[in-house]
């Protein structure tokens, strides 16, 4: 408990076991874990080919609740990215003496090492377990290694933020209820921000184009809201996704136009008291700045704007 994992891609700690119930007997086991990317690239769990989280307990095992495993399988994290979420396990015919032990978190390396488009793995025990009867502390308790945060152009609330390519900027945040299908008890955010085409051509926010070259694609990746207690989320998160891809009718921008849009962003188990800080914007300048006859972007193409301060 309480001491980093790491494997080279993933960070990842445990940090509390409590009992799970839903306004009346407990019904299973919730294990809180700390996440972090640490690598120099945007990616996902799943992108690294996650397999399970096996709760080992004094007699038998119960593997992770599906739904609440996604909270952070599909969270996209940036570069040094972390997000803490509560993992549920219901065992079937419960018996709350049955004492958790040890938590497995599994992944398919040989899977991986097929996909060399994603980070590998960098030591042969790349599977995570937990004792769960130890807590460690001192220089046990601290993470090593692992990546920085990107290079990002940094800009307050209602500050205009620009990168050859596009002009942005937040003008408010606001809690929301949740989207439908989510628990009831969730919440989220909406940012509001407006978005200007100052490449002097027609663009789309995407790798495509339209009308023949009319309107070219200029990459822009995605969003992370990160919280008071670190907690990053991605806008991929929710089914409507990164919104600035999403302009009617077409996604298509003519120079100088402008936009304003409410990005949402959600995620299990969110708390509505752990306020945002920060906005990353990504943009895959290095691929985009290679593609001759596009707009390019000046460098750090990324914004990273602090929402505790107003311009």
């Amino acid at each position: 408990m309480n001491q980093w994992l790491f494997n080279g891609v993933w960070r990842v700690r445990v940090t509390a076991v409590e009992p799970y119930s839903k306004g009346g007997p407990q019904i299973g086991w919730q294990v809180t874990e700390v996440w972090r990317n640490g690598t120099f690239q945007e990616l996902s769990p799943t992108n690294s080919s996650f397999k399970v989280q096996r709760l080992e307990l004094a007699n038998g095992a119960v593997d992770a609740d599906g739904l609440s495993v996604q909270t952070v399988s599909i969270n996209n994290f940036p570069p040094a990215g972390e997000f803490t979420y509560k993992q549920v396990f219901f065992p079937p015919n419960f018996d709350p003496s049955n004492k958790p032990k040890g938590l497995l978190i599994t992944f398919d390396n040989t899977a991986l090492s097929q996909q060399k488009q994603w980070p590998q793995f960098t030591s042969s025990k790349y599977n995570f377990h937990f004792n769960l009867g130890c807590v460690a502390t001192g220089a046990a308790a601290q993470a090593e290694g692992g990546s920085t945060q990107l290079p990002a152009q940094t800009g307050c609330m209602n500050q205009w933020m620009s990168n050859g390519i596009w002009k942005m900027r937040v003008t408010n945040i606001a809690t929301v209820p949740a989207v439908l299908n989510q628990p009831s008890d969730q919440t989220g955010w909406l940012v509001t921000q407006t978005w200007t085409n100052v490449s002097g051509r027609g663009i789309r926010a995407d790798e495509g184009q339209d009308y023949g070259t009319k309107y070219v694609g200029t990459r822009a990746t995605d969003e992370y809201l990160t919280t008071q207690s670190g907690k990053t989320g991605s806008s991929a998160n929710v089914s409507f996704g990164f919104q600035l891809r999403a302009k009617p009718p077409r996604n298509d921008w003519d120079p100088g136009e402008s936009w304003t849009l409410k990005q949402y962003f959600s995620w299990g188990n969110v708390d509505s008291t752990d306020k945002p800080v920060r906005l990353l914007v990504t943009f895959d300048d290095k691929t985009q700045n290679a593609v001759p006859g596009r707009p390019h972007y000046r460098k750090p193409a990324d914004f990273r704007i602090d929402l505790t301060c107003t311009k």
